[in-house]
């Protein structure tokens, strides 16, 4: 085979590559509502994503989730977010939302009820939560949170950074900020009803009462 024909069974391979990727679906949206009327604990697992959560007086939980294929250079490792669905789970009284997915992008906006206890499992991500009046577990594997909380009292608030820095605002002399050598830890005991326990891997973490 010449050359030239090489070539040119080259140029056509990669022309189809580049059609293939650009006929695949580069984004997608799911938007979700869930009733938690007799719900008291949520549940999230999600892999890479940008967060933002707004705690309301209400009873449903509204998701809003804007999905899109992975930027990167090489389109064989892009994912088609065609194929991605929201894995939920619903107990008696608990709902488990699990989106794992870590060659895409995701932007996760929600709205939550006040009543519901949260627990948070993230690979990597940007985290924005206002509002917060109940239970939070949150590990973050790398990236930054801030939580800021209704004023109301809290029982602890347990903040932790393997490498990075962690704070607690507006909590009173209570509040105890350590650094360490790369991380951080952050406490706060007080008489409240509610507990506060965040894990960050690598990152910044703070949680702000005003």
């Amino acid at each position: 085979m010449s050359i030239s024909r090489v070539s040119t069974l080259i140029l056509a391979a990669c022309s189809l590559a580049f059609s293939i990727s650009v006929s695949a679906a580069s984004s997608k949206r799911i938007e979700r509502s869930i009733d938690a009327s007799d719900l008291t604990h949520i549940d999230f697992e999600i892999s890479v994503a940008e967060i933002d959560i707004e705690v309301y007086d209400g009873d449903t939980v509204e998701l809003d989730i804007q999905l899109r294929e992975d930027r990167g250079w090489w389109p064989f490792s892009r994912g088609d977010v065609d194929d991605v669905e929201l894995q939920v789970n619903r107990g008696a009284t608990s709902v488990d939302l699990r989106l794992d997915e870590d060659d895409i992008e995701q932007d996760w906006r929600v709205r939550l009820p006040a009543h519901l206890a949260v627990s948070m499992e993230v690979g990597v991500g940007e985290i924005n939560f206002e509002g917060l009046q109940n239970d939070l577990l949150m590990e973050l594997g790398v990236g930054s949170l801030e939580v800021v909380v209704a004023d109301i009292d809290f029982e602890s608030v347990q903040v932790s950074t393997g490498v990075g820095d962690s704070s607690l605002r507006g909590f009173g002399d209570s509040t105890d900020n350590e650094r360490n050598f790369v991380g951080a830890d952050s406490h706060y005991f007080g008489d409240g009803e509610f507990e506060i326990d965040v894990e960050v891997g690598v990152g910044e973490a703070r949680v702000i009462r005003r």
